[in-house]
């Protein structure tokens, strides 16, 4: 999967870092868990024990990409101190994927931060945690891995990392205020821009990961519509501005303008699980509110997910687009077969109407960690021991049919 070259549809999965091999001990979210804030992460869902029979098996069931994340605090503990075996054991992931036949976007930063560049150094809030620690972070990155990947996300969801951490008090640094959301939310895009100017040197393609909801007014009250005029700025204008007029518009924010930010992205990816309404505070919920909703809260409803893919096609043109990440919290493993199957419909739908979409990932492959749920839900195609559910054959068998029947425009 190719922004440059239009390739041939490219069926993937994602997970973060702490759902895979549990979270590092020097990242920000394991000060959580070991203050009890958070269930405990373990080993994850297990692929360091054995990521080379997960790799294979994944491959064997049709997938061709996925997207894994590198844990900065895995690599570099301390600042300046870069663990080697930590490098090599990524090294072997990435062989594994490639020996396995699947092609690796690699993900440099996937919700959690070095605690000690999230604390004492500022994170992306200062020019210097950008431009320096982070940016060396990225060269490295590039340094290490380019000729094991296919391509680069610099930052899964930069907007959301920031309301989730800073307006939703659901991660690190855990704070509730719209004025620190909006701030870590344009320090995110910067960072992820700054990213993709120092990759895009290389010969792999780039992909923005973005988190996006349909947003809806709970009621027709003056402040639910000017809540959801400014959840919709945040989410969806913020970062497309930055791609068709080279500006970062987050809202109550000052503009931040550079030509660069045009080109800098060759894939736009869209994590998309649901809609949500806004409420006459700002506060975000299921949509609509009698809809039936997974263990996180949230209301699945794959037709919006269609819709998400015809609004950024109309507001980016004939960009390439990727379905990123999707997936549903639940152990209705029914529900998520029936779920699958209306959201690869909406796809195709997509392909079918000419929307330049080039990926799918499912989120995620295997049973692991849920940030607030811990063990208790899941997402996964399989189940812990590895066991296929009904949704991987659902997958499977419409990947076997595309290529048998050439459904989707090449």
């Amino acid at each position: 999967m190719d922004g440059h070259t239009g390739p041939d549809f490219a069926w993937g999965w994602t997970a973060d870092s702490v759902s895979l091999e549990g979270v590092a001990p020097a990242a920000d979210w394991s000060v959580w868990e070991r203050e009890g804030r958070a269930p405990r992460s373990g080993e994850g869902c297990g692929f360091g024990i054995d990521f080379r029979a997960d790799l294979a098996l994944l491959a064997e069931w049709g997938f061709t990409h996925c997207r894994l994340p590198v844990e900065w605090a895995r690599v570099e503990p301390e600042p300046g101190k870069l663990d080697s075996d930590a490098i090599d054991r990524y090294l072997d992931v990435l062989a594994a994927a490639r020996d396995a036949g699947l092609q690796t976007w690699l993900v440099l930063q996937n919700t959690t931060l070095p605690g000690w560049f999230a604390d004492d150094e500022g994170g992306w809030s200062t020019r210097q945690g950008r431009t320096l620690w982070w940016a060396r972070w990225v060269d490295r990155c590039g340094e290490w891995f380019s000729d094991r990947v296919a391509g680069w996300v610099p930052v899964e969801d930069p907007v959301g990392w920031a309301v989730r951490s800073r307006l939703m008090a659901q991660r690190p640094p855990g704070r509730r205020s719209f004025a620190d959301g909006v701030e870590a939310a344009q320090h995110g895009l910067e960072a992820m821009f700054e990213a993709c100017r120092l990759l895009r040197s290389g010969s792999q393609p780039v992909m923005g990961a973005f988190g996006l909801h349909t947003v809806f007014a709970a009621d027709q009250r003056a402040d639910s519509l000017a809540w959801q005029g400014w959840w919709d700025r945040l989410l969806w204008q913020s970062w497309t501005s930055a791609l068709t007029d080279g500006e970062i518009t987050v809202p109550d924010r000052p503009i931040v303008a550079r030509e660069e930010f045009r080109d800098a992205i060759d894939v736009v990816g869209m994590c998309f699980d649901a809609p949500v309404s806004v409420n006459q505070h700002g506060h975000l919920g299921p949509y609509p509110a009698t809809a039936r909703c997974d263990d996180s809260g949230l209301a699945p409803e794959p037709e919006e997910l269609g819709r998400a893919l015809a609004r950024l096609a109309d507001m980016l043109g004939d960009v390439s687009l990727a379905v990123a990440g999707t997936g549903a919290s639940t152990t209705d493993e029914t529900w998520r077969d029936q779920l699958l199957g209306r959201t690869l419909d909406q796809v195709e739908a997509a392909r079918s109407d000419g929307i330049n979409v080039v990926g799918f990932f499912a989120d995620t492959a295997v049973d692991g960690y849920h940030w607030h749920l811990g063990r208790s839900t899941a997402r996964g195609l399989f189940d812990r021991d590895r066991n296929p559910k009904d949704a991987a054959l659902t997958l499977r068998d419409r990947i076997q049919g595309i290529e048998a029947d050439q459904v989707l425009p090449r």
